[in-house]
């Protein structure tokens, strides 16, 4: 009985700590999924799409005249955003893009839950009781101020009664050539 508890304690454990990661990318992934399908049947409205455009400094462009389909995302401002289509035009990247709301709903909940996990939410009642503060209080509360004042006097006598006779263990500075270096043609 106790190597089942033991067991099922180690694995609720480890889902904690890479589990929930696992479960949000999934879940982002299939999210990923999807979206994209939804934009490759264009089953979308043109009024949600956002414009990005972006100066290119390259010779020789081929400027669009048409948009094309383009895959990728971007984050923009902590939000996300997928590719829809693309024309180079005059020197610009124009890029049109898709709010990717769930898969920032995912990320949002991943992040909550991840600061959950962690202790590193800090509103409780207004207190601020992270185990990491209260070992800082600790171990301030009980730090004795007392100046702290040393005699070198005696070690400064050894150091200068010791005898230094200047002799170093090298022989040469230099570490000699083996063989004269190969001439170049």
């Amino acid at each position: 009985m106790r190597k089942i508890a033991a067991i099922s304690l180690i694995c609720l454990l480890v889902f904690n700590w890479y589990g929930y990661r696992l479960v949000t990318n999934y879940l982002q992934k299939k999210a990923d999924k999807q979206l994209e399908a939804r934009i490759d049947l264009k089953d979308y409205n043109e009024s949600q799409l956002i414009e990005i455009r972006v100066p290119l400094n390259m010779p020789y462009q081929n400027n669009s005249s048409e948009f094309e389909r383009h895959y990728g995302e971007i984050e923009l401002n902590g939000k996300m955003y997928t590719y829809v289509k693309r024309k180079i035009e005059d020197g610009t990247l124009i890029l049109k893009c898709l709010p990717n709301t769930e898969k920032q709903n995912i990320k949002t909940a991943d992040n909550i839950l991840f600061t959950a996990n962690n202790g590193l939410d800090q509103e409780h009642n207004g207190k601020n009781n992270s185990p990491l503060n209260n070992i800082v209080k600790t171990l301030l509360g009980e730090y004795d101020a007392q100046e702290q004042n040393y005699d070198l006097k005696a070690l400064q006598n050894i150091i200068k009664n010791r005898s230094h006779t200047g002799v170093s263990f090298l022989k040469t500075v230099s570490l000699p050539v083996a063989e004269q270096p190969p001439e170049i043609a």
